[in-house]
């Protein structure tokens, strides 16, 4: 299932790799804002396509009519009543024809967002900067023995392993020397697995975990390939400093910055695409 997992990954990221080519010489707001925007107005087509459309619009031109017959009838308290019943009727109605494509397309909406926390999440560390790397091993035990951390010529080990046997953890600190991608080697119990240090100034895909712990984990941490169960270590993770996006000079987190572009830039076309949310 990993092996899948980790295959049903890389057709987004072909595509999202793809799609920011042209987007390197923006801010990474701007490159952001336009992913958004892109992925607005594909998830509501993809709602027209696999939604009932007609009873749809059915269900939302009764609800309105009966909101237009409370304001006029509301002196009538009976008919009030009847046309609020009719309302959360079909409310609920509208919810059932709803909500199936919306599951539906939760599938695809993870990969995107597991694509867009691989490059907005986080920033490269820059050259002279240092970031704490995790490694996790599935036996506490092999702790006991030699641990190591292997650098290329681009980074720098700075301090001797810190182990945490408790959190069946142990973890280092490496400064960057020169912009690239740098392999670091993690040599645990006789075991070894590698991960990408990536260094530089430009924002772009930024591998913050490489993984073993499973489906779930290698959804949502693209960017490496998925470490074998047979190996000691369980995962290697790189603290890498947080990329700074702000709006109007306040800092926001990528999250809700795509969520409230997509849904704008999605009803902004829903009318010309011919579709009913």
């Amino acid at each position: 299932m990993v092996t899948i997992a980790d295959l049903v990954q890389r057709l987004p990221a072909a595509a999202f790799d793809l799609l920011c080519w042209p987007l390197r010489p923006l801010p990474p707001l701007g490159a952001l804002a336009a992913l958004s925007a892109l992925c607005g107005v594909a998830l509501v087509w993809a709602f027209g396509k696999t939604s009932d459309q007609t009873a749809i619009h059915r269900l939302r031109e009764r609800i309105r009519g009966n909101l237009l017959g409370v304001r006029i009838f509301r002196r009538d308290t009976g008919a009030v009543l009847r046309l609020q019943r009719r309302i959360f009727a079909d409310t609920a109605r509208y919810l059932r024809r709803a909500l199936p494509p919306m599951v539906v397309l939760l599938a695809p909406v993870v990969l995107v967002m597991a694509q867009l926390n691989l490059r907005f999440a986080a920033r490269p560390v820059a050259p002279g900067e240092h970031v704490v790397v995790k490694a996790f091993v599935r036996d506490p035990g092999v702790l006991d023995g030699p641990v190591a951390l292997d650098v290329d010529g681009g980074a720098a080990v700075e301090t001797p392993a810190v182990r945490i046997p408790a959190q069946r953890e142990v973890a280092w600190r490496v400064r960057a020397l020169a912009a690239g991608q740098h392999r670091i080697t993690v040599r645990v119990g006789g075991d070894a697995v590698a991960a990408r240090l990536v260094a530089g100034e430009q924002w772009g895909p930024v591998p913050q975990r490489r993984t073993g712990r499973g489906v779930l984990d290698t959804l949502l941490y693209p960017g490496e390939p998925p470490i074998p169960a047979a190996r000691a270590v369980e995962a290697i993770e790189i603290v890498y400093p947080a990329l700074e996006l702000e709006v109007l000079g306040w800092p926001v987190h990528w999250l809700p910055a795509f969520l409230v572009l997509s849904l704008a830039s999605g009803f902004a076309v829903k009318g010309r695409l011919g579709v009913e949310v």
